[in-house]
């Protein structure tokens, strides 16, 4: 089986056996696939949140690696013990663990398509589709494919019915700097603001250039959303909702005012996964229930 991935073809003589995971967003695939068994090392941190208990349960018989996290979020690890698991599979890439390493090593890599070197593609559900797509052909698992992606279009299409007609509120995903620092907002490139056109929003920062970029306090209260969605890797709601409110004149916004606003674990809002159609399903039950 040879797939494309990343503009680069890999090809596997057999379904790989033992796989090391560097990435949140392909435990669930794996989980839906029935191969998540084949996973022999964990690399990064793996919150509990973005799994259903049977696929904690399988993930706690799981080795972790390291949990060490780089500067740019990625997982600290040494290539060397990496290839000490023999994996046949690595899914995801870090600083130290990167594509041509691996491939030096006569190991296969992937890597989810957004985060591909250079990629400047606008993030759409058909992302989770291309990743489940992926990942049946690399397994042989078809069947198990379809049926996790009917289930994800009717999680899809229960979030969306609850949203009302006429919704014209507007919104900010932001990532601030715990403990102060620079604060981040997502355009229209990423799938953080796909999340906020599902959930009836109105982007106030869909014309930015990249996917996402560092804006200043004026700015975002220039720009005025009626909610915002706080992003984070961690810390408690408290302490994310404190990095904004604390921002000189955010008392003046209107989402402070009326108390809209949502921490939010970054992994439910990109890349596109299951995991991020359980945040849209988290959006709309916070904001329309």
């Amino acid at each position: 089986m040879t797939v494309v991935n990343c503009s680069n073809e890999v090809t596997f003589d057999e379904a790989p056996e033992r796989v090391v995971v560097l990435r949140n967003e392909a435990i669930p695939v794996l989980s839906s696939l029935g191969v998540l068994d084949r996973v022999v090392g964990l690399v990064g941190r793996f919150h509990d949140d973005y799994f259903d208990e049977d696929t904690q349960a399988v993930m706690a018989g799981i080795p972790v690696l390291s949990d060490e996290i780089s500067q740019v979020g990625g997982g600290e690890i040494s290539l060397e013990d990496i290839i000490a698991e023999e994996p046949d599979l690595v899914i995801g890439t870090s600083e130290t663990v990167t594509r041509d390493g691996l491939l030096a090593q006569g190991v296969n890599v992937l890597e989810n398509e957004e985060s591909c070197p250079g990629s400047q593609a606008t993030s759409t559900l058909d992302d989770i589709d291309t990743l489940f797509t992926l990942y049946a052909d690399v397994f042989d698992r078809h069947d198990e494919a379809d049926t996790a992606l009917d289930e994800i279009n009717e999680q899809i299409e229960t979030a969306l019915v609850q949203i009302p007609d006429g919704e014209n509120r507007t919104a900010a995903m932001l990532y601030p700097t715990i403990g102060g620092g620079s604060t981040y907002a997502y355009g229209a490139g990423s799938m953080n603001h796909t999340l906020l056109d599902l959930a009836g929003f109105t982007n106030v920062f869909a014309d930015l250039p990249d996917r996402t970029a560092e804006v200043s306090v004026e700015e975002l209260l220039a720009r005025d959303p009626d909610v915002l969605i706080l992003l984070h890797s961690g810390a408690t709601p408290a302490e994310v909702e404190t990095a904004v409110t604390a921002l000189p004149g955010a008392e003046e916004l209107t989402a402070v005012q009326n108390g809209a606003v949502l921490p939010l674990l970054f992994g439910f809002t990109s890349p596109a996964s299951q995991i991020t159609i359980d945040g849209l399903t988290r959006i709309v039950d916070h904001f329309y229930s």
